[in-house]
């Protein structure tokens, strides 16, 4: 691996000949090599391990079957006339998103953990490099399961069409390259595999449950909408579930997306930080 990345590397040596002029140009085709190799090598991991993803779409079946729907006839409708389960749809794809999203931080602990890691960083290429290539598996596979899910949508009562498909389907690839991004700074910062796994369930559970996946912050008291408003993945079930069923969420729209792509930014700035050069 770190021989095909150091190959492109060194097909246009900076400040030789023609490559001198296009130093640029060169370091930003060989770091997308080099993002792509590291995808694909998690991607391969990955599909070599069936057993978690069969073991994720369990999950989001016993959850859209027997909370979402079990609960329908208790519940009944939320808002104006929208079935729970369409009302908690988009959030339990949310919770399967983040979930998986932070979760992809750990493979990073765990190369780093047997020395593959070390390995990758002789390659001539920047080190931002190596994490953005498990943010591009990570991301790229949950987002995938995520459209895969939206086809299921109207089992649950949402009315899916084609332009809102495609809608939530780019919130959740937003949603999942941020979460992705925020478990790779994790794995940055703690260097125990142990204690990282630690953190990052102690952090899911109150990051999920305050995040209005279930319920509306608008329906709790006033310090609980708080700390929920000061949760990211708050905005990110808001703009799915906007996008899938319509009508005004707790936030316009653009202020989700700008609360998402301003922790984006803050989180890509950690992540350069943390990784050097």
């Amino acid at each position: 691996m770190t021989a095909g990345i150091t190959a492109g590397y060194a097909e246009y040596a900076p400040g030789t000949g023609d490559g001198a002029r296009e130093t640029f140009a060169d370091r930003l085709s060989t770091g997308l090599r080099a993002i792509s190799v590291i995808a694909h090598r998690d991607l391969l991991r990955q599909a070599k391990r069936p057993g978690m993803l069969i073991s994720q779409a369990v999950q989001i079946v016993f959850f859209v079957l027997v909370y979402a729907v079990g609960f329908d006839g208790m519940i009944g409708s939320v808002g104006s006339g929208t079935p729970f389960s369409a009302y908690v749809f988009p959030g339990i794809v949310a919770i399967q998103v983040v979930s998986v999203g932070v979760a992809s931080g750990q493979t990073y602990a765990w190369d780093r953990e047997y020395g593959v890691l070390r390995e990758l960083l002789v390659a001539p290429v920047p080190r931002i490099c190596l994490p953005l290539g498990k943010v591009a598996a990570g991301a790229g596979m949950v987002t995938v399961q995520s459209v895969v899910m939206l086809a299921f949508a109207p089992l649950a009562g949402v009315p899916l069409t084609p332009a809102r498909f495609a809608a939530a389907a780019g919130c959740l690839a937003l949603t999942a390259a941020l979460f992705s991004v925020i478990g790779l700074c994790l794995a940055t910062l703690i260097q125990r595999v142990q204690t990282l796994q630690s953190t990052v369930q102690l952090a899911m559970f109150p990051m999920l449950f305050l995040s209005g996946s279930v319920f509306s912050p608008e329906q709790v008291p006033g310090w609980l909408s708080a700390a929920m408003h000061l949760n990211p993945m708050t905005y990110a079930v808001d703009l799915v579930r906007q996008s899938l069923l319509g009508g005004a969420g707790i936030h316009l729209w653009q202020t989700d997306l700008a609360a998402l792509c301003g922790v984006l930014a803050l989180a890509l700035a950690l992540l350069r930080l943390r990784s050097g050069r």
